[in-house]
């Protein structure tokens, strides 16, 4: 579950939190109601608006491209010596490269990191909205994302190809060359990852209200290199000087449970107890829309074990393999995209792959709903705020982990957990060829998700 806010030890460090929520707070309803000038304060009017996502229904508001307070962030601004003034910025202060030099690899990570800051303020703006008026959102579960290279698309996007162009010849590089340094996110291989990031592009430019989930690989798939000996795969190594477009929540992660056992209580309840547990960590993407300020979000899970896991006792016995083991069993859910189920150890972890993707999601939209709803939650509004989208087979766990959640965690009876499943989770078919959809076997599901075993039982009995 998300960590719970720390608590203040003294008036200093609570004044200094009370603060910062007010201001953040002013800044996001100044930036929504167009207080501030922003990047997008190109005509004298535009309209922040989004559609619900349950019919065409659609709301806007208005932006005026000037303060009513005569305030402005000049910080913001779209000519390109405030661009370079930020891209300089962020090669002094958030470096990743030595000062004395800006060479291409430096150029680009600052030329991205300053485009990040402009997508940030229409992220933030965009969810505090949503949070506002508590719209239908849908959620797009999918083991691919094929995003491409994020740096022109999103000044494109923003419409700032002509001042980040300039800039940066002020600077000693060309756009063109700065973008070749970016390497494409390791996230997704083919058809199906292209079209769930299709999806997020159009979602955006279209003003839905909509998430993805997905896996943050760190290898992707494989890099595919050409030898004298032929074709050569080795590992991606696209997170290897840090991705600037991704942001880490250290506050939000959940608990992943694998094998284990049932207990039945009295009450007919049942509890899912013991086995591996693992911590989902989120890493959120900004998916900025087509000339709009609606900058969607893709949140990729990165897994890991609690430092208490981790076995000093063993360590210094020099028994260096058992002290990490369960870092090591954690950590390897995110290595690798498909790895190979020839053996039942690849199966396993495939399986792992896509259980971790469906619970710890389903948790965070199950937390960001019950947040919304505030102290009186009413669980039959679930189906009218949330929207999940399974992309192919891979998250179809989805569907008796929500039933899991809803009967031994929410308490909800079978028939209610049911028919909110039924009404919330959709399915995208890619193929209808028998060897392109998944089958697991009955004993690798029973060892690893017994508690699921059931819930599926009882579905084909009664469906």
């Amino acid at each position: 579950m998300s960590a719970s806010p720390i608590p203040s030890t003294n008036s200093i460090a609570h004044s200094r939190i009370n603060d910062f929520s007010a201001f953040r707070s002013k800044w996001s309803k100044d930036l929504l109601f167009g207080r501030f000038r922003t990047v997008h304060s190109l005509s004298s009017r535009k309209w922040f608006s989004v559609k619900n996502v349950a019919g065409k229904q659609q709301q806007k508001y208005e932006d005026l491209s000037t303060s009513q307070d005569g305030v402005s962030l000049d910080v913001f601004k779209s000519d390109s010596a405030s661009v370079s003034s930020s891209i300089k910025y962020h090669a002094e202060f958030t470096p990743s490269f030595s000062p004395e030099e800006f060479k291409l690899p430096k150029a680009y990570y600052a030329t991205a990191e300053s485009v990040r800051d402009m997508l940030i303020i229409n992220w933030n703006v965009t969810y505090d909205y949503y949070e506002n008026i508590n719209v239908k959102q849908a959620y797009y579960l999918s083991m691919e994302f094929l995003q491409g290279r994020a740096l022109l698309n999103a000044i494109g996007n923003l419409g700032l190809i002509g001042p980040y162009a300039d800039a940066l010849i002020k600077l000693g590089h060309k756009l063109e060359d700065v973008s070749k340094q970016e390497p494409d996110a390791a996230l997704g291989n083919g058809g199906l990852g292209r079209l769930a990031s299709c999806f997020l592009d159009s979602l955006a430019t279209l003003d839905y209200p909509a998430w993805g989930y997905g896996l943050r690989y760190k290898y992707g798939l494989f890099k595919q290199l050409i030898t004298k000996d032929g074709q050569e795969e080795v590992a991606e190594n696209w997170l290897e000087m840090g991705n600037p477009w991704e942001i880490v929540r250290n506050d939000v992660f959940y608990p992943v449970q694998f094998y284990g056992d049932i207990v039945k209580h009295e009450d007919g309840r049942s509890e899912w107890i013991g086995g591996e547990e693992i911590i989902a960590v989120a890493y959120d993407v900004p998916i900025p829309g087509y000339e709009t300020k609606t900058t969607l979000n893709l949140r990729l899970w990165s897994t890991k074990v609690a430092p208490d896991k981790f076995d000093l006792v063993a360590f210094n016995a020099g028994e260096h393999a058992k002290a990490y083991e369960a870092l090591k069993k954690a950590e390897k859910i995110c290595y690798i995209l498909y790895p190979g189920d020839e053996s039942l150890e690849g199966k396993t972890l495939r399986l792992k792959q896509q259980y971790t993707l469906c619970s710890a999601s389903l948790q965070d939209i199950i937390a960001r709903f019950e947040k919304r709803s505030g102290e009186k939650v009413n669980w039959e509004e679930f189906p009218q705020k949330v929207a999940v989208q399974m992309n192919d087979t891979h998250p179809t766990l989805c569907i008796p982990e929500l039933i899991r959640i809803l009967m031994d965690v929410k308490l909800l009876s079978w028939e209610k957990a049911w028919s909110i499943t039924c009404r919330t989770v959709a399915y995208t078919n890619h193929t209808v060829l028998p060897e392109a959809l998944e089958k697991w076997s009955l004993s690798l599901l029973q060892e690893l998700l017994p508690r699921h075993v059931e819930i599926i039982r009882r579905i084909d009995e009664e469906v």
